[in-house]
């Protein structure tokens, strides 16, 4: 058992960190400086609760008791007094406590990145190098509905019946797909990882071949000028979304010393931001497949617009929210 001063020494840098953030928050109303992230606050809060009765259960100082319920009463009154300040979460989330969620989850980000997009290159390759692989990957009948799809002389690249469809119909068809491929990839992590193993890797097959055996048929112009533009959040929110699920998939094969469902649910409460940012991803993805990819334009303009929302993306999930940990 820890006495006072090892408790309060495995402890001080939790502590500290939700008395700066507090103080950014409560002052925030009257200085409007920036104020610290508190993304992780209910998680530190949670924590919180259970080191001051910990500290109460152990007889230990009343100054320490008494200063970790004050920490208590001024986080409890930022996470429930002030849910009116929604769309000031909402910009902070989107702000940089999305991006920093998943940056905390590199390593499976890496994982989950290579599962899909390794996968597609390889197969990408064998596709455009013959039919029968393309055939082998996809079979002949979605390649053929492929070709009809993408071929020039169409006139048009929406999937056959859905030509005339209005772009708000086709951005609502869009939402429904994506968003149901995403949560599948989370969700089948629960598994052990094999089911969001599975769907990665079944993607990148599917889509990789396809991407190979068009352009070696030199449908680039229609295909390349489709996709380049909503490839960006779609493709990066199925890697995230991959992650997401593999940390529920990771929490059941190596729940330390807590129990699996206790394991799971700590992983489960974690990804939430994680699979909501993909979400709202794949919501930026739909829009622009549904309102740009189909314009009629230039190949080199639809390139240049999709590497530059690549660039974007790329830079936000580096970049957005950091060095604003303590900020006062």
């Amino acid at each position: 058992m820890l006495n006072q001063r090892g408790f309060e020494q495995q402890y001080e840098k939790d502590w500290a960190r939700i008395e700066a953030t507090l103080d950014s928050l409560e002052s925030w109303r009257f200085s409007k400086k920036r104020v610290a992230d508190n993304s992780d606050l209910p998680t530190l809060y949670a924590a919180l609760c259970q080191q001051h009765a910990l500290a109460q259960s152990r007889g230990y100082s009343h100054a320490l008791t008494k200063r970790l319920h004050e920490l208590i009463t001024r986080a409890h009154h930022q996470l429930y007094q002030n849910r009116g300040h929604l769309l000031y979460r909402i910009i902070q989330f989107l702000g940089g406590g999305f991006a920093r969620a998943v940056r905390e989850q590199w390593k499976l980000l890496a994982i989950s990145s290579a599962l899909f997009f390794v996968t597609a290159f390889i197969c990408g390759g064998f596709a455009a190098y013959s039919v029968d692989f393309a055939d082998l990957f996809m079979g002949s009948k979605n390649r053929f509905a492929l070709e009809t799809m993408y071929d020039p002389a169409r006139g048009s690249i929406r999937e056959e019946g859905m030509e005339d469809d209005t772009n708000f119909y086709m951005f609502g068809f869009y939402i429904m797909n994506n968003i149901s491929i995403d949560f599948r990839t989370f969700a089948s992590g629960i598994l052990f990882c094999v089911g969001t193993v599975f769907v990665l890797v079944f993607n990148g097959i599917q889509i990789g071949a396809a991407a190979g055996h068009l352009s070696a048929i030199g449908y680039n112009e229609t295909f390349w000028g489709f996709v380049s533009g909503h490839s960006a959040p779609e493709l990066i929110a199925l890697c995230i979304s991959g992650a997401a699920g593999l940390m529920l998939g990771m929490a059941l094969i190596k729940p330390g010393r807590q129990t699996r469902r206790l394991a799971l649910v700590r992983a489960a409460k974690k990804a939430v931001p994680i699979i909501v940012g993909a979400g709202l991803m794949t919501l930026l993805a739909a829009f622009i497949e549904a309102y740009w990819s189909s314009k009629e334009l230039d190949l080199s303009i639809k390139i240049s617009v999709g590497v530059l929302i690549w660039i974007l993306h790329i830079l936000y999930l580096c970049l957005a929210g950091r060095g604003r940990h303590h900020h006062g």
